[in-house]
């Protein structure tokens, strides 16, 4: 292989992880919001709830 195709394979090999990396953070962002949306819809089901001792 000449040396080019190194750089190129290089080149390909960090704008692939990159967008891995990127895909995790946007899955990351996507689960942390999913999971707090679930979290104040419990909490608003609780706040209505009547409460008897």
């Amino acid at each position: 292989m000449n040396p080019t195709a190194n750089l190129i394979d290089f080149v390909a090999y960090r704008k692939r992880k990159q967008a891995q990396q990127r895909a995790r953070v946007m899955w990351e962002m996507y689960a942390r919001n999913a999971g707090l949306q679930a979290w104040q819809w419990v909490q608003a089901a609780q706040s209505t709830e009547t409460r008897h001792a």
